[in-house]
């Protein structure tokens, strides 16, 4: 209890000439230093303590209205794609051919551009393919069409940019689960 005390007496003792000088002042003059005391008080009162907690709890109102509109929207995809699995529109196509011969005919599509420079199987269900001076907007168009039709996976991709302008040298290894 003893620096407590050192405290107090020490925060009176700063303080005595600020009373001291206060009691001087004319009644009118003291109301109005009490009255703009009370204001930095409130002032002070609603900056350190009410403005923090109500922007927290605005900013968690934002974010769980979020996560409740997304939650929705999850909800409204997994009704379609359940909907789209039932119907069979879920079918991976191409189900039946070999990974190789699934690339080698998907590679020479005309959404590509280009045939590819060299298709190397690791085994069955693993194939490193690699493309010279392909635009990266079909590139990409081609990966995506081999994930969502025919569900090849991209395992890696290397991807280096060309000269040209949105060309670029790939090399892909694509792999089927």
């Amino acid at each position: 209890m003893k620096p407590l005390e050192d405290t107090l007496q020490g925060l009176q003792t700063q303080a005595e000439p600020l009373l001291a000088h206060y009691r001087e002042l004319q009644p009118r003059e003291r109301l109005i230093v009490a009255t703009g005391a009370v204001v930095v008080l409130i002032t002070l009162v609603y900056l350190v303590l009410w403005e923090p907690f109500a922007s927290a709890r605005a900013k968690q109102t934002a974010a769980l209205t979020e996560a409740r509109m997304l939650a929705d929207r999850l909800e409204t995809i997994g009704a379609s794609v359940q909907k789209a699995r039932a119907a069979g529109l879920g079918a991976v196509q191409g189900g039946g051919q070999s990974l190789l011969t699934l690339i080698d005919q998907q590679a020479k599509s005309p959404e590509l551009g280009k045939a590819p420079t060299r298709l190397q199987p690791e085994g069955d269900k693993e194939v490193k393919i690699w493309f010279e001076d392909v635009p990266f907007d079909a590139l990409l168009r081609w990966m995506a069409t081999l994930e969502t039709r025919y569900g090849v996976q991209i395992s890696g991709a290397e991807i280096e940019r060309r000269a040209g302008a949105g060309l670029v040298n790939a090399r892909l290894t694509v792999s089927r689960p």
